[in-house]
């Protein structure tokens, strides 16, 4: 049987109080699609700013580097040494970090990419772009040789690749989730998941690859086991407004801290604990008597800091990892 959102959150001693307000902004391009925001190692953030990206040092306050672009990012991801972009119109682009390499601009299909990601299959790093036109293209980086093209029934909304190599996950606008087996250069397609009946949107994998998160435009998220394939939990949004109460972004913090953190389309992230799926803290990042878009979430690295991108600024919130360790799963006290 599922288990659902308590009905009144509970805090977990693992968000701290205190939260570092960062005078950085973000460029949403796109009013759905949140993923602009990227941690690629401990102090430094990655996120769209019109056609350039700017690389923020948390520690020394300031942008100590920007990357212009041949276009407006509408998705960014940072690993191994990489930072790929997504834009409209098909475009892509993967450079390095150090800026001594790029890819030529490429194009995947007429219409907007939604997401790009970066993953290890083996030794090989690839990168993956969905697509409007029902497409996913997945590339060896850095010889950016084509390993395969998918096509799917409905838009791609976004991609994620398991920690292990071994699974991808697909959302849709028709509120399926496709999920595929990775051998070599093959994708295999092993299961559908019927989530919504309005658009899946973000997906993630839990760092096991034995679990995954799917967002949905109805303020839901989704939680499977990828083995068994059964529902484990279903979150839901705590704003009501249908406009505003859309789930975007999604992720899992690292071992030991088994989070689950998702944003709402305004204004507030939620925190919940992945052990029992009892507690949830909300966070709201904007006076209760505005709205505030959030352009994306990333965990730093080093699992200390959880960074939640708005559009006038980038809000550090603090990890009690100490904390977090010490309690008994079983009654976790409040802070």
């Amino acid at each position: 049987m599922k288990k659902q959102t308590p009905t009144i959150p509970t805090p977990i001693p693992v968000v701290q109080n205190q939260q570092v307000v960062h005078e950085v902004e973000t460029t949403i391009q796109h009013w759905q699609l949140r993923n602009l925001v990227s941690s690629p190692s401990t102090h430094m953030v990655v996120s769209p700013h019109h056609n350039s990206l700017q690389f923020y040092d948390t520690k020394a306050k300031n942008v100590v580097k920007t990357m212009d672009l041949p276009f407006a990012p509408m998705a960014v991801d940072t690993k191994y040494g990489y930072v790929a972009v997504a834009g409209p119109r098909g475009l892509a682009l993967v450079r390095s970090m150090n800026g001594d390499w790029s890819s030529d601009v490429f194009n995947i299909g007429p219409g907007m990419n939604n997401t790009i990601g970066l993953s290890k299959i083996g030794r090989d790093t690839r990168v993956t772009i969905c697509n409007n036109n029902h497409t996913i293209f997945v590339y060896s980086v850095p010889s950016m040789k084509q390993i395969t093209a998918l096509e799917l029934p409905s838009a791609v909304n976004h991609t994620a690749v398991s920690a292990d190599g071994k699974q991808m996950l697909a959302t849709s606008d028709t509120g399926d989730v496709y999920r595929y087996s990775i051998q070599g250069h093959g994708y295999t397609l092993e299961s559908t998941y019927k989530v919504s009946n309005e658009p899946c949107l973000g997906c993630a994998w839990h760092p096991s690859s034995t679990m995954f998160a799917v967002t949905s435009q109805d303020g839901q998220v989704n939680v499977f086991d990828a083995k068994t394939q059964e529902k484990l939990c279903q979150l839901v949004s705590s704003e009501t407004r249908k406009t505003r109460k859309a789930a975007r972004c999604v992720a899992f913090s690292k071992g030991p801290l088994d989070l689950l953190v998702y944003s709402e389309h305004v204004s507030q992230v939620n925190v919940v604990d992945t052990r029992t799926f009892n507690q949830r803290q909300i966070i709201r990042l904007a006076p209760l008597d505005m709205d505030a878009h959030i352009a994306g979430i990333t965990f730093s690295p080093d699992n200390q800091s959880l960074f939640v991108a708005m559009e006038d600024n980038l809000t550090e919130l603090k990890l009690d990892l100490v904390s977090r360790r010490q309690f008994p799963c079983a009654s976790p006290p409040t802070f």
